[in-house]
């Protein structure tokens, strides 16, 4: 605990009174003048009075003038040290941050005109002395006018430098919040080609990530200032045994600024005669690190030789934690649109895409009521006998041969692939819009498309394979039957009728109904068969489609 020094006003008011009191007990007791009433009050002598009060406010006054020295004194040693703190603290800023880089790049701090209290003429004599712990005294510890002068420019320049420090630790954040705004990879590594230049120098930027548990890093991205890339996106190398491994293991950038002196050393890299081609001549490799986990690396590079300092890895390295989080977040998020997208492919499949917007929107039970719907079937002729003379795997071989070409032609003329049931193809159009004239047209050109599409194809023991086709138009109705392995379905006469027409027609010929030749006959050619008995229906009049007129 600090001892506090006494007033000395009061001291030496105190010592008067005591001077008084003495007197007056000497005039009293050993004088035998008068009484202690008489002396203390000076009744037996005036100027004797006088005397005691010149005396007595000289010690108060002597007392007043100790104490306003004193303080003085006290105020200016406190001046003193709390100058040689500013020093020290100067001179600790002096040594943490870094000097202005000239040239392109990000500009940290600048030289100021900062030196340390030991430090030759920055501030002289008494503060140099007054900065080491060893200086007491107020000789030691007096400042001169020249010295705070030269003090305060001191602390202007840092409070200016400092400014532009947090000024550009501001700009570093705002940066990266901006490139944090694109949600896909893609996105956020663009406005990164385009923010970063600000406060690094590159002419090229490029991504990487580790793959297979680390062991493999796939190029993922790649921009550059001219035309051509030699090392383009999805190159990939192992990373045992490579230069990056080192750099993953230290967790530091790493700075090349002589790319082909480089390469003369490690002839065998890869990657770098390829960069190299581009006609890079130094780089900085940075390695990006998300919640304590490597994923990848951020490479910058530069046309120019020479172009990175350690004062750019300072400056990654502000950014660094930042830009890991977003690249992993943007590659992930990526991933999952993708993983999204097909899983859309596959709902799309098995169903029409209104159906599956209607599940997506959390619909439990999907039905529809068709006025008017075209149905085609599809079968192939003498299948059911060659699938039980050759192995599986013949079989789907051949079913693949002539489906996939099918699914081709469903997306060239707009209809709906509903379904395959073993060698059966079913096939609708109409729903979906109101020009259904169109859309019957379209599936009578896709019915002669599909015969096209099987001339000249053989079964394994050389007999041609050939298909029937049935087709019939009229209302239906179509639904999501299941919960788990849900499939869209489409059911009624409409559809037992173009089922029947395919099942009584011949190898290579559509057969038609009568519905189908009233719309069509105007456009497209056909050939009368007369009237046939049609299981469950009776006789009806059908047709051969032939081609389009």
């Amino acid at each position: 605990m600090k001892v506090r020094t006494p007033n000395l006003i009061w001291l030496g008011a105190g010592l008067g009174a005591a001077f008084w009191l003495a007197e007056s007990l000497l005039h009293t007791f050993v004088f035998d003048s008068e009484s202690l009433a008489v002396t203390l009050l000076c009744e037996h002598d005036p100027n004797e009075l006088w005397m005691r009060l010149f005396i007595a406010i000289s010690f108060a006054a002597f007392g007043w003038i100790a104490e306003r020295s004193l303080r003085a004194e006290r105020h200016l040693k406190d001046d003193a040290e709390r100058l040689n703190r500013l020093l020290r603290f100067v001179g600790h800023v002096k040594q943490n941050f870094p000097h202005r880089r000239e040239g392109r790049g990000f500009p940290l701090f600048g030289d100021p005109l900062l030196q340390t209290p030991a430090a030759a003429g920055s501030v002289p004599g008494a503060i140099a002395a007054g900065a080491s712990d060893d200086a007491d005294g107020i000789g030691e510890l007096a400042v001169s006018e020249g010295d705070i002068g030269k003090l305060t420019r001191i602390l202007q320049d840092l409070s200016r430098l400092l400014d532009e420090r947090f000024d550009e630790l501001h700009a570093l954040l705002q940066l990266t919040h901006d490139i944090n705004m694109g949600l896909l990879l893609d996105e956020a590594l663009e406005k990164a080609y385009e923010t970063l230049q600000s406060v690094l120098p590159y002419n090229r930027l490029g991504v990487a990530l580790l793959e297979k548990d680390g062991q493999v890093v796939r190029a993922r991205w790649a921009r550059a200032d001219y035309p051509e890339l030699m090392l383009r996106t999805g190159y990939a190398g192992v990373i045992r045994g490579s230069s990056l491994q080192g750099i993953i293991a230290s967790g530091e950038p790493r700075i090349i600024n002589d790319l082909a002196g480089y390469l003369e050393l490690h002839p065998l890299s890869e990657s770098t005669g390829l960069i190299v081609a581009e006609g890079i001549h130094s780089s900085l490799t940075c390695p990006l690190i998300s919640m304590g986990k490597p994923i990848g690396f951020m490479f910058f590079s530069s046309l120019t030789a020479n172009s990175y300092k350690n004062v750019h890895i300072d400056v990654f390295e502000l950014i660094a934690g930042h830009l890991s989080v977003i690249v992993e977040k943007g590659n992930l998020y990526q991933q999952i649109l993708t993983e999204k997208e097909k899983s859309e492919r596959l709902l799309l499949n098995v169903m029409p895409a209104r159906i599956a917007a209607r599940l997506r929107s959390g619909a439990k039970s999907v039905a529809e009521n068709l006025p008017v719907v075209n149905i085609l079937f599809v079968d192939i002729v003498a299948f059911t006998e060659f699938a039980s003379r050759y192995p599986p795997e013949r079989v789907v071989h051949l079913l693949e041969n002539v489906f996939v070409p099918l699914d081709r032609l469903c997306d060239l003329y707009g209809v709906e692939k509903i379904k395959t049931s073993g060698d059966e193809y079913l096939v609708m159009s109409g729903p979906s819009g109101s020009d259904t004239g169109k859309q019957l047209r379209n599936l009578a050109e896709f019915a002669l498309e599909a015969l096209r599409s099987v001339e000249g194809m053989r079964y394994p023991d050389g007999e041609l394979v050939r298909i029937r086709l049935g087709m019939h138009t009229g209302p239906a109705v179509a639904g999501v039957i299941g919960q788990s392995k849900f499939a869209y379905d489409i059911w009624g006469d409409t559809v037992n009728i173009a089922s029947r027409m395919e099942s009584s027609g011949e190898a290579g010929r559509i057969q038609v109904t009568e519905e189908i030749h009233a719309k069509l006959q105007g456009e497209f050619l056909f050939e009368q068969l007369g009237m046939i008995d049609i299981k469950g229906r009776g006789p009806m009049r059908t047709y051969f489609l032939k081609a389009k007129k």
